[in-house]
């Protein structure tokens, strides 16, 4: 049974890991935010099973793409203590691959919505007072997760500043 608990406790670690970067990555709360929209305008726009799958599959690996970001951010941090360029090759190569993952959502998305008419669809169950409501708290959303909490707003961390302050 030791192998049961200590299993189970690998799962508590990983959601100890989601719910450390969903409080302190700004751009992991945007990529919820984003993922959000898609499942809100898949039932608007009544996607089909394999429709369904495929989006999941795309923000599956987006949202991926920027927990090892962040991972590797930390890690970096943790080893660098001051500005080196193979820290910042690491870091950009991170931030590089959650960019061609959101931008193939993007792609994804453009393929399976570019019928006009399930737009129109869409639209008209946006005008209805019903459908402002879902916007309404859409938009607001979006800007509590980009603009709201305690995360990182810039690109900095705090202990960045000091070092860089420390390394001048």
């Amino acid at each position: 049974m030791r192998w049961v608990r200590a299993f189970l406790r690998g799962f508590g670690c990983a959601f100890r890991g989601i719910g450390r970067t969903v409080r302190e990555e700004r751009n992991f709360r945007i990529h919820l935010t984003a993922v959000s929209f898609v499942i809100l305008f898949g039932i608007w726009y009544e996607v089909t099973a394999f429709q369904a799958a495929v989006l999941a599959i795309v923000c599956g690996i987006v949202l991926v793409a920027e927990l090892l970001n962040s991972a590797v951010e930390a890690a970096v941090d943790f080893c660098s203590c001051r500005l080196d360029p193979l820290a910042k090759k690491a870091k950009d190569a991170g931030a590089g691959a959650v960019l061609v993952t959101a931008m193939l959502s993007v792609a994804v998305f453009v393929i399976l919505f570019r019928d006009p008419a399930h737009w129109m669809l869409v639209w008209d169950k946006l005008r209805f007072p019903g459908g402002l409501i879902p916007a309404a708290l859409a938009v607001g959303g979006i800007l509590f997760v980009c603009w709201g909490g305690n995360g990182k707003s810039s690109g900095e961390r705090p202990e960045d500043t000091e070092r860089n302050a420390e390394s001048e």
